[in-house]
């Protein structure tokens, strides 16, 4: 009786052994699909949870990496998702569908060469791939690159030729490249296939406008106002358009829709505005105006057009400052034009365009008494090698050397070393006038206005100029 117990037991024991491991490997199954399940569910909290109690062989299994993974894209810790689903790759990295998503999380990240390595192996297994290819296309637009998107969305177009949204893609990547024609030739035949799409009318219109075919625009407008009766973008470039073709009754028509439906952006005001007033309706004219004027008051066109209105109703004084405002308002100002004449001067420097360099240098001089600026001149003819120079070179010389030494003793700071540099290069032309036995030479300002140095008028600044010790 004892064996026969013995051996039951003995049996027990053994199938127990035999099925502990198939019960372990029952139960990671089970917590797997337990966990997606709780993924399934939205219930990120508790799969997190599960994540911090994990050890180190739980990283190795790919389910439960991917549903933390999705978890922490649900729970929008997105760097933590990229995370995991890296983690995912290296245990199996031929799953397309994991590489799809780890390019649009590495992408969402900013991390665009990661994004498109991921993308590439994806086109490696299938060229024709539609999400590689349409996603590269997309991050290449993204980044600016337009002709490497234009690449791949045509490649799909090659597969899918009525495909209007591809059009429209190529259209706008060639619109933001400013190739209008272009553009033009893929909305149109994105819109023959799509004529109710809103956004893409649109764009179609407003390219008409830049290439100043306004009624072309309007019909596009119009053509698809018929599915679309009320939408404020098409009613926005249809007014445009025609305000665009001086049709100001029909502009305020389609503008005082617009303000109805409570249309308050600056283009609606400003454009609504100015269409009732060059449509004689001063009085209805102040009040868009008004409020295009309090989004912006640097709007010359607009304080004029409001300040008309206003001294053609009731208020001739407040349209006199507004007439003021515009006047100001229309002058440049003198240190931005400084500026940007400073800037193209260095520009033609960089260029070895030096003669038209010094032309903007000297105007700033003259205008400006920027010094500095006349202190870019004189480098260029500070040599001591005069006597080798050309005629006219020895001229310009002349001239912006008087000039320079001139102004130099007139500022509080001044180097001697520079000083007696300029004493030096002065005197070469005293010894030109010695030697030629004349009493003045000639000068050729930067702007080309010719003159003359008299010897007297060198030796009075050579005297203020000291020797070298």
């Amino acid at each position: 009786m004892f064996v026969v117990k013995k051996n039951v037991l003995i049996m027990k024991t053994g199938l127990f052994i035999v099925l502990l491991p198939v019960l372990i490997v029952c139960e990671g199954i089970a917590q797997r699909v337990a966990l997606q399940e709780l993924v399934d569910k939205r219930r990120y909290a508790e799969v997190m949870a599960y994540a911090a109690t994990l050890q180190p062989a739980d990283t190795a299994d790919y389910a439960t990496m991917y549903a933390i993974g999705q978890a922490c894209e649900g729970m929008l810790k997105y760097r933590d998702a990229y995370r995991y689903y890296r983690r995912c790759l290296t245990i199996d990295s031929t799953r397309t569908d994991l590489l799809a998503t780890a390019s649009r999380m590495a992408a969402n990240l900013g991390k665009t060469a990661e994004a498109e390595t991921y993308l590439q192996q994806l086109r490696a297994r299938d060229t024709t791939d539609f999400y590689a290819n349409y996603q590269l296309a997309r991050l290449y637009a993204q980044q600016g690159e337009y002709p490497k998107a234009i690449g791949r969305y045509e490649f799909l177009l090659r597969q899918d030729p009525e495909n209007s949204v591809l059009m429209r893609l190529i259209g706008d990547c060639y619109n933001r490249m400013d190739y209008t024609v272009s553009a033009f030739r893929y909305y149109l035949n994105a819109f023959r296939r799509e004529p109710e799409n809103v956004s893409l009318a649109a764009s179609l219109s407003n390219l008409l406008l830049l290439l100043q075919e306004p009624e072309e625009a309007v019909a596009v407008c119009d053509t698809s106002l018929r599915y679309h009766p009320q939408s404020r973008l098409l009613l926005q470039s249809k007014g445009l358009a025609l305000f665009t073709m001086q049709k100001y009754a029909q502009a305020d028509t389609v503008y005082s829709m617009l303000m109805a439906q409570a249309d308050s952006s600056y283009n609606t005001l400003k454009y609504g505005g100015s269409a009732q007033y060059y449509a004689g309706q001063y009085m209805r004219a102040i009040e868009p105006l008004e409020n295009a004027y309090q989004k912006d008051t640097t709007s010359v066109e607009v304080c004029l057009l409001l300040g008309s209105s206003l001294g053609r109703t009731f208020d001739r004084k407040r349209a006199f400052k507004l007439f003021d405002k515009a006047e100001a308002l229309m002058q440049p100002s003198p240190a931005l034009v400084d500026m940007l004449i400073r800037f193209r001067a260095e520009t033609l420097d960089r260029d070895n365009q030096h003669d038209k360099a010094n032309v903007l240098y000297y105007q700033l001089w003259t205008e400006s008494q920027r010094f500095d600026m006349l202190g870019c001149i004189w480098q260029r003819y500070r040599t001591s090698k005069m006597a080798e120079q050309s005629d006219d070179y020895r001229r310009r010389a002349l001239f912006i050397n008087m000039l320079f030494a001139t102004e130099y003793l007139k500022r509080p700071e001044r180097r001697k070393d520079h000083l007696v540099y300029l004493r030096s290069l002065l005197s070469q032309f005293q010894e030109e006038m010695f030697f030629r036995s004349v009493k003045q030479l000639p000068t050729l300002a930067p702007d080309g206005k010719k003159g003359v140095c008299t010897e007297e008028q060198l030796q009075t600044v050579i005297r203020q100029l000291p020797e070298k010790e």
